[in-house]
């Protein structure tokens, strides 16, 4: 078999894989289809909570259950799933967790504590009643009680000048925390990140049987998923619903692609494409 002849997928959601105002997916079905019919793995890495992805796994045509939550807080493998050497994974909800953050009581203690020493003004899930979280992420409320379930970070809002933000980012970066901006909100959260999660994950494939077949492909649209973008082979820089591209530099040799498509239009246009070029070459 040629090297590198399948494609291993990790998505964002909000604004790539999911438009970022209805939540569909249906524009990306083509792709994910043909991803499926080839045995090719897609993993969500996302801001959400295991609560809010899990029955979005229903729904997906996907090859695997595995997914990264709370932008690379944990990673969710089957139970019956192998771990890379030294690395300590529990057994949780019914899969086997590698958690690479830290408690939420820890992350709103700090956040408390950074939000108190710098007088800013900030407001997170544990704050805000499910019609709330409703009205500030266009989520239906079913959907808003399952991302306050959170397990390691806290989305917050934050008004203030600049200097006030970075005073908030010090403080939790002096208490062992860092705080990552998403497309709508701010994230508290230990110092994991998807870039780790995903790098951890990819090594998980390669040293597999026949590992060295696997092309990596990232996309995403927001500063929190560069760490991951520059895990791949292939960074899809999304387009944003104003129809612009996020600044990103790509690390040495990637092909970076940025699609014409908005969200899920632009996700199936760039798998397809990358698809396409797998046929032509095997």
């Amino acid at each position: 078999m040629n090297r590198k002849n399948r494609l291993l997928v990790f998505t964002d959601l909000d604004g790539t894989l999911l438009d970022f105002n209805t939540y569909s997916f249906d524009a990306a079905l083509p792709a994910l289809n043909a991803l499926k019919e080839r045995g090719m793995p897609v993993v969500i890495v996302s801001s959400k909570t295991r609560a809010e992805i899990e029955p979005l796994l229903d729904k997906l045509p996907l090859t695997s259950r595995l997914f990264i939550a709370e932008n690379g807080s944990a990673i969710y493998l089957d139970r019956k799933s192998a771990v890379p050497p030294g690395v300590q994974a529990q057994l949780k909800s019914g899969y086997r967790a590698i958690v690479l953050g830290r408690r939420y009581e820890e992350v709103l203690d700090a956040l408390d504590r950074a939000r108190k020493t710098c007088k800013a003004r900030v407001k997170g899930f544990r704050d805000m009643t499910d019609s709330e979280v409703a009205r500030l992420t266009g989520l239906d409320i079913d959907s808003a009680r399952l991302a306050r379930e959170r397990e390691y970070s806290e989305p917050f809002t934050f008004q203030g000048s600049e200097d006030k933000l970075h005073c908030l980012k010090a403080e939790l970066q002096e208490m062992g925390m860092t705080c990552l901006e998403g497309g709508r909100l701010f994230h508290a959260m230990g110092r994991a990140g998807k870039g780790l999660a995903t790098e951890m994950v990819i090594d998980l494939f390669r040293s597999a049987p026949g590992g060295s077949q696997w092309k990596t492909v990232a996309l995403g649209d927001g500063p929190n998923d560069i760490d991951m973008l520059r895990c791949a082979d292939v960074a899809v820089v999304m387009r944003r619903p104003d129809g612009t591209w996020m600044k990103y530099e790509p690390t040495p040799l990637q092909l970076v692609i940025k699609p014409g498509g908005i969200g899920p239009a632009g996700w199936n246009e760039s798998v397809t494409a990358l698809l396409k070029e797998l046929s032509h070459l095997g």
